[in-house]
């Protein structure tokens, strides 16, 4: 079965610099979940690799200043001395542009993946397991034509050969997925913000990503990635829930304690466009 990528929370005070994660942040720089809530400096910083620590320093900074998105790959140090993988995209809260807010996407899983493109239909490893099938020409035209013996492969039960093409078909969409929001972020360190602002797509992007874990998304954590504030945030939300594409829960009066999830239609139709950039040559 292919791993799943996951995502989770963060939330830093530049000033402090008291990290906040979720479970599943701490999970990928393996944490132990009864550590305190509120991480000090010393207790998360050593869990980054020493080389990456100033790149992130310098983008946070960068996108503080600038009231631009912040997205990094980096390593965690783990407490055995292994290393993780991770992509951290974040902003700055539109009240305190020293707290930023994001998601932790864990990338450790991507090259063990990397061969998913091959493994799609019509692709490289498709396509030989039809030459494989095929019938093969006799030497003699008299002789009866032979088709080859079956592989172990094709004699695993059909629903467990169309869930392993599902699991296939699923990572491959959500690495689509994560790579078109990087080169979204990336836009921002080029191009004037005015130029670009798409929040609804940007919002059911975020959304597909995290569909696996956290089931929901608080608008406080999605309103930074996208670059609107809480308010904004909640106007487009009710414009994807009018089109069946998300649903939220929650609330009470405050914006940020808005949760969103995206919707079976939402991930249908994400899917369709992220599969059909694959005509794109």
């Amino acid at each position: 079965m292919a791993v799943q990528i996951v995502a989770g929370y963060w939330h830093l005070d530049l000033e402090s610099r008291e990290l906040l994660l979720c479970t599943r942040s701490r999970q990928m720089f393996g944490i132990d979940g009864n550590s305190p809530k509120k991480l000090g400096k010393q207790d998360w910083v050593p869990r980054i690799h020493p080389d990456d620590l100033p790149v992130i320093d310098g983008e946070l900074e960068a996108a503080g200043r600038r009231n631009e998105n912040y997205a990094v790959r980096f390593r965690a140090v783990r407490p055995d001395g292994s290393l993780f993988e991770i992509l951290g995209v974040g902003r700055a809260t539109a009240k305190d542009r020293t707290r930023f807010v994001g998601l932790n996407f864990d990338l450790a899983a991507m090259a063990a993946t990397a061969d998913l493109e091959s493994r799609r239909p019509g692709g490289m490893t498709a396509r030989s397991a039809n030459f494989v099938t095929a019938s093969t020409t006799p030497a003699n035209e008299n002789e009866t034509p032979k088709r080859p013996q079956r592989s172990s492969l094709r004699e695993k039960p059909a629903g467990m050969v169309q869930r392993a093409r599902e699991e296939s078909r699923r990572q491959l969409l959500l690495e689509r997925a994560l790579a078109t929001m990087e080169m979204r972020q990336l836009r921002h360190k080029f191009l004037n913000p005015a130029m670009l602002g798409e929040p609804a797509f940007d919002m059911l992007l975020a959304l597909y990503v995290t569909d696996a874990r956290p089931a929901t998304v608080s608008l406080r954590m999605l309103s930074p990635l996208v670059g609107v504030s809480e308010s904004s945030a909640v106007r487009w939300l009710k414009f994807l829930v009018s089109e069946g594409l998300a649903f939220s829960v929650g609330g009470g009066g405050d914006p940020g304690e808005i949760h969103a999830a995206i919707t079976g239609k939402g991930r249908i139709v994400m899917g369709g466009y992220l599969e059909a950039l694959d005509k794109i040559r």
